[in-house]
């Protein structure tokens, strides 16, 4: 979605195609398959692997990993959308123990990226390319995009749901010379 909003127009299965992949380890590349269920192993790739990817396809991606949320605001007022790992549809951290590289390893399991693509006062937005919220009470997954793909999150619910994991981001630094 973000390369989406940089007119960048290629499918999100051709950059998992084609993305590292690894054993165990998302730091290192996507663990798994991207369409099936690998039982036993933190399925999900890092951006310390996804962000050298992604620069094939536009050279100013930026890991911005570390920055808090209200950083991370900073970039949105500049009108480039982050994309943010976090717990899904901000729900509490899941904490699972995993085997990385032969050594056991925490992480929170139930995380999710999505594109934070805005703020106010009270509450983050962000579209959820896998969930379409309703209602309150009605969520569903997202079979084709959709107006309700854009999730409204209270502020302090979404920085608990993206500390947890470790502040996981990346974006398109628009600002950068040489595009």
């Amino acid at each position: 979605m973000m390369l989406q909003y940089n007119y960048i127009k290629i499918p999100a299965t051709q950059i998992m195609k084609h993305w590292p992949k690894h054993d165990n380890n998302p730091y290192k590349g996507y663990v798994g398959h991207h369409l099936w269920i690998k039982f036993g192993y933190h399925q999900t790739i890092f951006p310390t692997a996804l962000v050298p990817h992604l620069r094939h396809y536009h050279p100013n991606v930026v890991d911005s990993t570390g920055n808090s949320l209200p950083d991370l605001c900073n970039i949105l007022d500049h009108g480039q959308p982050v994309a943010i790992y976090h717990t899904v549809l901000g729900q509490r951290p899941y904490r699972r123990t995993f085997k990385i590289d032969n050594r056991p390893t925490k992480f929170v399991s139930n995380i999710h990226i999505t594109l934070l693509v805005g703020y106010d006062d009270t509450h983050y937005y962000y579209i959820d390319p896998l969930w379409s919220h309703f209602s309150k009470f009605i969520i569903l997954p997202a079979l084709i995009p959709n107006k309700f793909q854009l999730i409204k999150i209270e502020k302090s619910k979404l920085e608990a749901s993206y500390d947890a994991p470790g502040r996981m981001s990346f974006y398109i630094d628009h600002l950068s010379q040489g595009v």
